[in-house]
C-alpha cells in the first residue's frame, strides 16, 4: 500500500475507486464501505484508494472539544492496509484546508489528484467549508464530471446505526462487549510497559503497567477480562483501568495481570483487548479487602475467558 502524507506528494499512476471518510475505529460501517470499494475497483480494473485525514477534523475545528479517537492513525492505517488497499492518503487537516469549497475538493483533490472514476462514501458524509458538501451534492458534482458515486446506506446492529460516535458512548459506559459487536473486533489499547510502584506484586498479583494515550477514548474506569498480545503470543488476564483509589493515585493507568505467565515485561509493547467489564473501580478501606476482591475478579475473568 502506497502512503501519501501530504497533498503535494500524491502521484497516482492509474485511475481509482476512491473511498473517503475519517474511518475512526474502522467499524462495521467502514468495513462495508471498504469492501464495496474493493469490489468496485476489481470489477472496473481501477486502483483502490482510501482518503482520510490527520488529525481528525474535530481536533482542528473544535480544539477545546475535539472527539476522543477510538484508535491511533497508525492502527487505522494497519487495519486498512490489511484489506489490500492500493493507495492510502492521510491528508493534513488544517484551518486552511477546512476552508476549501466543497466543489474545489471534488475537482482539485478527487478528480485531479486522486484520479477518481468512482467515489464511495457513507450516507451521512459531509465535506468542504462548514460541511456544506453532502453525499447528494457530491454525487451530483461527480455525475457532471462522468464519475460514479456509491453511497453506502446505514449499517445497523440490533436496531442501532453503527457509528464511531455510538461506539465511543458504549466504551465510555464500559460496555466493551457490545462495542466489539459494532466495531467488528475487540476494542484494544496499546502501550509499552513502564515501571510502577510494585503495588500489585506486593499484594500477590504482579502487574504490567501501561499509561494509555489520553487522546484516545478509554473504557469506563473498572476491572476487565482481557486478552494481551505481545511477541506474537496471546495471553489471558485481568486488567484494572483507573487511578488506584485505594492507594490515592491520580494518573490513569492500565494494570494488567496475566494468567500463567512469569517473566519481565518492562519495555515490551502490549496490545490489550478488552473482552468484558467485571466491575467498576472501587476504593477499599484497606488493602486486605482489595486482595479478596481481586481474587474474585481473577475467578470471574477466567470463567469468561474459558470460551475464547
Amino acid at each position: 500500500m502506497k502512503i501519501y502524507r501530504d497533498l503535494s506528494s500524491i502521484i497516482i499512476p492509474n485511475d481509482t475507486a476512491c473511498g473517503i471518510g475519517n474511518f475512526d475505529g474502522v467499524h462495521l460501517g467502514h468495513q462495508k464501505l471498504i469492501k464495496t470499494l474493493l469490489e468496485c475497483s476489481q470489477s472496473k480494473n481501477l486502483d483502490s484508494l482510501i482518503f482520510t485525514f490527520d488529525p481528525h477534523p474535530s481536533k482542528v475545528l473544535f480544539p477545546n472539544n475535539g472527539v476522543k479517537l477510538i484508535m491511533t492513525q497508525d492502527k487505522k492505517r494497519k487495519i486498512i492496509e490489511s484489506y489490500g488497499i492500493d493507495h492510502f492518503v492521510l491528508a493534513p487537516f488544517t484551518q486552511e484546508f477546512s476552508k476549501m469549497d466543497y466543489k474545489d475538493f471534488v475537482h482539485k483533490i478527487l478528480i485531479e489528484k486522486c484520479r477518481a472514476k468512482v467515489v464511495v462514501i457513507g450516507f451521512n458524509y459531509k465535506f468542504g467549508y462548514k460541511g456544506l458538501g453532502t453525499a447528494e451534492s457530491l454525487k451530483q458534482l461527480c455525475s457532471e464530471a462522468g464519475i460514479d458515486t456509491i453511497i453506502i446506506p446505514p449499517v445497523t446492529h440490533k436496531g442501532n446505526i453503527v457509528s464511531s460516535t455510538f461506539i465511543r458512548s458504549l466504551l465510555e459506559k464500559g460496555d466493551v462487549r457490545n462495542a466489539a459487536k459494532y466495531i467488528g473486533r475487540y476494542f484494544t489499547v496499546e502501550g509499552r510497559v513502564e515501571q510502577g510502584k510494585h503495588l500489585g506484586k506486593s499484594l500477590g498479583f504482579p502487574t504490567a503497567n501501561i499509561y494509555p494515550d489520553t487522546d484516545l477514548v478509554l473504557p469506563a474506569k473498572g476491572v476487565y477480562a482481557v486478552l494481551v498480545t505481545f511477541n506474537n503470543k496471546i495471553y489471558k488476564g485481568v486488567a484494572n483501568l483507573g487511578t488506584k483509589p485505594t492507594f490515592n493515585g491520580n494518573d490513569i493507568v492500565l494494570e494488567i495481570h496475566l494468567f500463567d505467565f512469569s517473566g519481565n515485561l518492562y519495555g515490551q509493547k502490549l496490545e490489550v483487548s478488552f473482552i468484558q467489564n467485571l466491575r467498576s473501580e472501587i476504593k477499599f478501606d484497606k488493602p486486605e479487602d482489595l486482595v479478596k476482591q481481586v481474587q474474585r475478579d481473577l475467578l470471574n475473568a477466567k470463567e469468561i475467558l474459558k470460551a475464547i
